[in-house]
């Protein structure tokens, strides 16, 4: 995938931030000098262009994709008012508890889980595309949102651009609570804006039973996949049990250590 790294408009301060994103990022930077973003690509046979504003960082090709919190915000608010998560219930997620969110991507499951966790716990990001990495970790970074909950739990949310299956390896048995994977569904919700802004950029290899296995080591209490409710992957990878999906497209299937 061809990406460079542009400016919304010239001016000294966002180009200066701009190179520092190329640098970063090892692509090429290319001074905006008034022409529009389209021309840009097509004279550097560009795939995307990371385009640095004085407020966000967007990336713009086929699709547009920049970080919010997006449903983080209603699924934290109702957390507030007493009502149950079905991501939180599958993790039986604890005040104090680690978690390790093994595909990332814009990070709004994980902002769920790190509001759960409270002051004590914390959340572990890894996302294998270093361009959602980067723009994950920008937007967390720089949230400015008046929303003091999702301030916080933004500060408890770290984001590594790692691939998931390295980063287990590398791990203890039991260094997180509880190990989460959330991998582009093997029937892919297409009505999704959000998710298919980050298609292109995500990993779409499916999880396996070895997978599964060393998220287990690694995991003190449980492991919990993401996926559609009518999908097979709960049966192929031998779920302890699924948790949700009655009234919702999603479910969870759960792996309980033993």
């Amino acid at each position: 995938m061809r990406i460079a790294v542009t400016t919304s408009r010239d001016e000294e301060m966002t180009e200066s931030r701009a190179q520092r994103i190329a640098r970063e990022l090892d692509v090429p930077w290319i001074p905006r000098r008034g022409r529009s973003l389209d021309s840009i690509r097509a004279e550097h046979m560009l795939d995307y262009l990371l385009v640095v504003e004085r407020e966000q960082v967007v990336l713009k090709g086929a699709t547009i994709l920049n970080w919010h919190p997006s449903m983080a915000v209603p699924r934290i608010k109702a957390l507030r008012e007493g009502k149950k998560d079905p991501m939180v219930e599958a993790m039986a997620l604890r005040e104090g508890n680690s978690v390790l969110d093994c595909t990332l991507g814009l990070g709004s499951d994980a902002l769920v889980a790190a509001y759960a966790a409270g002051d004590g716990g914390s959340v572990t990001g890894l996302e294998a595309s270093k361009y959602l990495a980067f723009i994950t970790r920008w937007g967390l970074r720089h949230f400015g949102g008046q929303n003091k909950h999702l301030r916080k739990a933004t500060d408890r949310l770290k984001v590594i651009n790692v691939d998931f299956r390295e980063f287990l390896k590398q791990q203890a048995a039991g260094s997180f609570d509880v190990v989460y994977f959330d991998p582009m569904f093997r029937h892919g919700r297409k009505k999704s804006s959000s998710i298919n802004a980050l298609r292109p950029l995500a990993k779409h290899d499916p999880l396996n039973e070895e997978d599964i296995r060393e998220a287990l080591r690694v995991a003190k209490c449980r492991v919990v996949v993401k996926e559609s409710a009518k999908s097979g992957e709960f049966a192929r990878l031998k779920a302890h049990f699924v948790s949700g999906g009655r009234y919702s497209p999603v479910a969870y299937g759960v792996w309980e250590k033993s």
